[in-house]
């Protein structure tokens, strides 16, 4: 046993980056990116953009995020994938796509994004999770309801049918089915 001579009781857990790093609920967040750079991928096929982002306003301030981004890569579709998350990030930042040249015009831009957790095994083979963007979202559309937010598929249903009963006809069990035909969709069924 060894005898520790540190003080723990004024240390920030947000502070931690060992591992997964600190885990947050899933939500819509104000990001900006405070780290990044262009390196070459661990299996020599590609490149990508690693970066380092944080958290800036609300109760989750100062947590990071960690990403990669596909710039380049031998296989054509992670590298279209890669190339479209780019091309949002630079959207959501405001710098619009047409005119990011250089990753560090990345660098102190705001901008939203879904965050989400994300399991994955660590290298002792035991699962872990981290904080993974899902969506990058620019100011103009923050507005729209995040994933955790959104109604449940069935009060969509609920509210189109309710909202408009001339595109909509109620099946014998209650379900709704559509106007044209009456194919149900799984949600409507009953058991």
């Amino acid at each position: 046993m060894a005898q520790l001579n540190v003080n723990l009781s004024d240390v920030n857990e947000k502070d931690a980056e060992g591992g997964g790093g600190v885990i947050i609920p899933r939500d819509r967040y104000l990001l900006n990116i405070v780290e990044g750079e262009v390196k070459r991928n661990s299996k020599n096929t590609g490149d990508l953009f690693e970066y380092k982002a944080e958290v800036v306003e609300g109760e989750f301030a100062g947590v990071k995020v960690f990403g990669n981004i596909n710039v380049t890569h031998q296989n054509i579709t992670a590298q279209k994938i890669g190339q479209a998350q780019l091309a949002a990030l630079a959207e959501a930042t405001g710098i619009g796509k047409a005119n990011l040249t250089d990753t560090d015009q990345l660098l102190f831009q705001p901008f939203y994004a879904d965050l989400d957790v994300e399991t994955y095994k660590g290298r002792d083979n035991s699962d872990k999770e981290r904080m993974v963007v899902k969506k990058f979202i620019h100011a103009g559309n923050a507005n729209e309801p995040p994933p955790s937010k959104a109604p449940a598929a069935n009060d969509n249903v609920k509210a189109t049918t309710q909202a408009t009963p001339s595109t909509a006809r109620t099946t014998q069990n209650g379900g709704a089915a559509a106007s044209g035909g009456g194919r149900q969709m799984p949600w409507q069924r009953t058991a």
